[in-house]
């Protein structure tokens, strides 16, 4: 990680928790903006899809703090 990504991190880090929220759905947003109206709508498909899967009781859930664990093994962390 740069020494300029490690400051910033670390900025992040003492934000309140609402401001990091916004600042992570800033930052989501802009890496997920494809300007292609036929993406974004495929996406909002599968957001519905996954929505009713949920709402059905079909889908199988796990902690965040789980997954983030398994990410951090797979990737050697």
């Amino acid at each position: 990680m740069s020494s300029k990504l490690s400051e910033i991190t670390q900025e992040a880090l003492e934000l309140p928790l609402p401001e990091q929220l916004k600042l992570a759905r800033t930052l989501l947003e802009r890496s997920e903006a494809t300007g292609d109206s036929a993406v974004d709508a495929a996406w909002e498909d599968e957001i519905e899809r996954r929505i009713h899967t949920i709402d059905a009781g079909l889908a199988q859930s796990r902690p965040f703090a789980e997954v983030v664990e398994e990410v951090d093994r797979q990737l050697g962390r």
